[in-house]
C-alpha cells in the first residue's frame, strides 16, 4: 500500500503496575491529511465547528481503534442532540481513516456504531448520548455496548490517549487528573519507557471509494430505483457518502 504524506503514529502500551492498556496518538496528522484529501479531490471543507468536532472524533475514534490487537473495520455515525449536523468516521483495517459532516434530521443524541473483524460477522450497536462531545460517544459505546470503562482524553492540538483496564485494572493513578494532565502523564511515561511498547499503528486520512466501487455501486440498483436515479440524465454526479468526494458516472 502507498501511504500519503500525512502519517499519525498511534502507539499501544501496557502499563503493568495499574494494568492498563494505553494508546498515544497524535490526530492533527490526520486532520491535516484531510485537508491535503480535500484539496487534491476538490471536496468542500465544513464550517469550523462542526469540522472541530469532527476531528475530535477522528482522534477519539482511531484510539478505540489502536486499542485493540487486531484491526477491524469501524463505522461511527453520531448525532449529537441539540445540534443540526451529524458526523461519520470510518476506520479500516489498514490504517485508513475518513469521515464527514452530515445534516442531522434527529433531535436526540445517538451513536450508531458498526463493526466488523476479519473473521466475524457485521456487529451495531446503538448508545444513546447526553453531551455534544463526540469523544463522549465512543466512551459510552465501550461502556454500553462492551461493558467496559475506557477513559479518553484529547486536547486542541490533537494529542490524545486513551486507557482501558485489563482485567483487575483501575484508574485510581489518574483520578482527579484533568485531560492535560492524563495527556502530559501519559506521553512523559511512553517517553521514559516507564511503560512495555505493545504496537505502533500508522493510521492517515483516505476514503476506499474510486470510480470502480461507485460504477458498481450504482449497477447494482434495481432496474426500477436506477430508472428513477437516471430519469433523463445523461450523467450523474454522485457524492461519496463517506468522504464526500463527487464522481461523475455516465449512462
Amino acid at each position: 500500500m502507498e501511504f500519503p504524506e500525512h502519517l499519525a503514529h498511534y502507539n499501544r502500551y501496557l502499563w503493568k503496575n495499574p494494568n492498563l492498556i494505553v494508546v498515544t496518538g497524535e490526530a492533527d496528522k490526520i486532520w491535516k491529511g484531510r485537508t491535503a484529501y480535500h484539496a487534491s479531490h476538490a471536496v468542500t471543507t465544513e464550517a469550523a465547528a462542526p469540522a472541530a468536532l469532527l476531528n475530535r472524533l477522528f482522534a477519539a475514534a482511531g484510539l478505540a481503534a489502536v486499542s485493540l490487537p487486531e484491526r477491524e473495520s469501524w463505522g461511527w455515525s453520531v448525532s449529537m442532540p441539540g445540534l443540526d449536523e451529524g458526523l461519520f468516521c470510518g476506520v479500516e483495517p489498514e490504517g485508513m481513516i475518513c469521515g464527514r459532516v452530515l445534516k442531522n434530521k434527529k433531535t436526540e443524541g445517538l451513536c450508531v456504531v458498526q463493526r466488523q473483524g476479519e473473521k466475524s460477522l457485521l456487529a451495531q450497536s446503538h448508545v444513546t448520548l447526553i453531551t455534544q462531545d463526540p469523544v463522549e460517544a465512543v466512551e459510552r459505546y465501550f461502556e454500553e455496548a462492551e461493558q467496559t470503562l475506557i477513559r479518553i482524553a484529547v486536547d486542541d492540538a490533537g494529542r490524545g490517549v486513551l486507557l482501558r483496564p485489563m482485567p483487575g485494572g483501575t484508574f485510581e493513578t489518574i483520578n482527579g487528573l484533568s485531560d492535560d494532565q492524563i495527556i502530559a502523564r501519559i506521553f512523559a511515561l511512553a517517553g521514559d519507557g516507564s511503560m512495555q511498547h505493545l504496537e505502533e499503528v500508522l493510521l492517515f486520512y483516505q476514503c476506499p471509494c474510486s470510480p470502480e466501487k461507485i460504477h458498481a455501486m450504482i449497477a447494482s440498483l434495481p432496474a426500477e430505483q436506477a430508472a428513477q436515479l437516471w430519469g433523463d440524465l445523461k450523467r450523474l454526479d454522485i457524492a461519496c457518502p463517506r468522504c464526500g468526494r463527487y464522481y461523475t458516472i455516465s449512462k
